[in-house]
């Protein structure tokens, strides 16, 4: 295992605490920052290549995708602390979340998108399909301002 993943997650976190503290949001350049080193740590894991993750980034999301793909969503979703233990997507986490880190200018469209998409995962039982087609949703009904690492 990569010994730097760990590291990293610890300097994202302390990252984010300091933006909690100093505004209660990130700025857009902190937000591609952070979703940077998240995706700098997922993505190794898995056997994707860099047009995927370009797709993910502009909100393009393919109808059938491979299970390696599915899985690096929900990496990230752990990653950004919205997945429960149980491998669901937490709406009370992922609101609190955006509440908390992302730009003004983003939040609007990103409660309404989750509030939206509430109700997706309850379509699938493995959490890799749950995490994938949660973002999916999200990004289909946001594709203008929905960022994914």
């Amino acid at each position: 295992m990569n010994k730097s993943v760990p590291l990293l997650f610890v300097v994202i976190i302390c990252a984010q605490y300091l933006v909690q503290l100093a505004n209660g949001a990130m700025t857009m350049k902190q937000l591609t920052n952070s979703m940077d080193m998240m995706r700098q740590a997922c993505a190794p894991k898995f056997k994707l290549v860099e047009a995927e993750l370009l797709g993910l980034r502009k909100s393009v999301f393919p109808a059938d995708p491979d299970k390696e793909l599915k899985c690096y969503t929900m990496c990230i979703a752990q990653m950004a602390g919205t997945m429960t233990k149980k491998g669901e997507i937490s709406f009370t986490k992922t609101m609190a979340q955006i509440e908390a880190m992302l730009p003004p200018e983003l939040k609007t469209m990103a409660k309404e998108a989750l509030s939206h998409c509430k109700e997706t995962q309850a379509s699938y039982k493995d959490s890799c399909d749950k995490a994938y087609f949660s973002a999916k949703c999200a990004a289909d009904f946001t594709p203008d301002t929905f960022m994914f690492p």
